[in-house]
């Protein structure tokens, strides 16, 4: 897959602006009222804001800690196999296109609570035509297709970082995304299907029985590509996987500092975090929801959430959430 995009080498947020803010924050006037080490993980969060505001010469404007210029990206797809085994979700095989007439109609809690953040809202509908394959017995992406999607990713970063975005929040939303990410995650951790298989959106016993069947033969096809996250992802990922992995990497690239949400989002950031090393240094989780694949995907990225309500709901809900808690810890540290 010689034709796929490469990623130069990520450079970490700035230590020395990290250190600058932590030292003000610190010797702020008693009138403040805010002793340092009182906010608990907001410290964390508005020292990595801080770190993470510096912007290369030449590049869109950035250089304080602020996060008011935020926008949400929220990834749609259509996986295959949600469509051979209907029962391994409860969602209606029009999901995709629900989320997306909810969110531009405005009447998504989602959209109101973004509207009340002043955040935009961006929908990327990845493959509605033409579903991801059944992984259980297929691929789920040509080379071409994996090259396609990891490229729209890209372009999604390249885009919110030439225009000034400060904070991007990032979600998912697509039936049987759940048996696609445990899969992924799966593999990538080398943790056995039953381990890592959840109830996704509700689903009874025998469907769970289903899904598990289906991810232990999808990762069975993959067992001898563990190491390669793009062949894993091809294989038995989606192209919403892929654009979600190209977009997390390559805001990295951007030094855009990325909250994350969601099962399928973590999956990608495993991904990314493979084919483009030090990506991780950006992104902070934003909750943990309630499937059993987020834990081995959180502990392989060495990363922790914000939130612990376990809110599942997709959509970056959780991301959305969050924002409030990083604009307030970064307002803090800007000193």
């Amino acid at each position: 897959m010689s034709d796929l995009p490469e990623f130069p080498a990520i450079i970490a947020p700035d230590a020395a602006r990290r250190e600058r803010a932590t030292t003000r924050r610190a010797e702020l006037p008693a009138g403040y009222a805010l002793p340092a080490g009182r906010l608990g993980r907001l410290e964390q969060l508005g020292a990595w804001m801080a770190a993470c505001s510096g912007r290369p010469s030449g590049e869109s404007p950035g250089n304080t800690s602020s996060a008011n210029s935020t926008r949400l990206i929220i990834v749609t797809g259509e996986h295959g196999i949600a469509a051979a085994h209907p029962e391994i979700s409860t969602l209606p095989a029009e999901f995709s296109s629900q989320v997306t007439e909810a969110i531009e109609s405005g009447a998504s809690p989602v959209a109101s609570t973004a509207r009340s953040l002043n955040v935009d809202v961006k929908l990327v509908d990845t493959n509605s035509s033409v579903p991801s394959g059944e992984i259980d017995h297929e691929d789920a992406m040509t080379a071409a297709q994996l090259a396609e999607n990891l490229q729209k990713g890209m372009d999604l970063a390249d885009a919110e970082a030439d225009q000034g975005t400060q904070l991007l929040a990032v979600g998912d939303a697509a039936r049987g995304l759940t048996t696609v990410a445990a899969t992924v995650i799966g593999s990538l951790c080398g943790i056995e299907p039953v381990k890592v298989v959840g109830w996704g959106s509700g689903i009874g016993d025998m469907a769970w029985r289903t899904k598990t069947a289906i991810i232990r033969d999808a990762m069975y096809r993959v067992r001898d590509d563990r190491a390669d996250a793009l062949q894993v992802l091809r294989r038995v990922g989606g192209a919403d996987l892929a654009v979600l992995t190209g977009l997390l990497a390559q805001a990295a690239v951007r030094r855009t500092p990325v909250l994350i949400d969601g099962v399928g989002v973590l999956a990608a950031a495993l991904c990314a975090q493979m084919i483009a090393p030090g990506s991780s240094d950006w992104w902070v989780v934003a909750s943990k929801g309630n499937e059993p694949a987020i834990t081995p995907a959180l502990r392989a990225l060495r990363l922790s959430p914000v939130l612990d309500a376990g809110i599942s709901a997709g959509q970056g809900t959780g991301a959305l959430l969050a924002v409030s808690l990083v604009r307030y810890a970064a307002e803090v540290f800007s000193g």
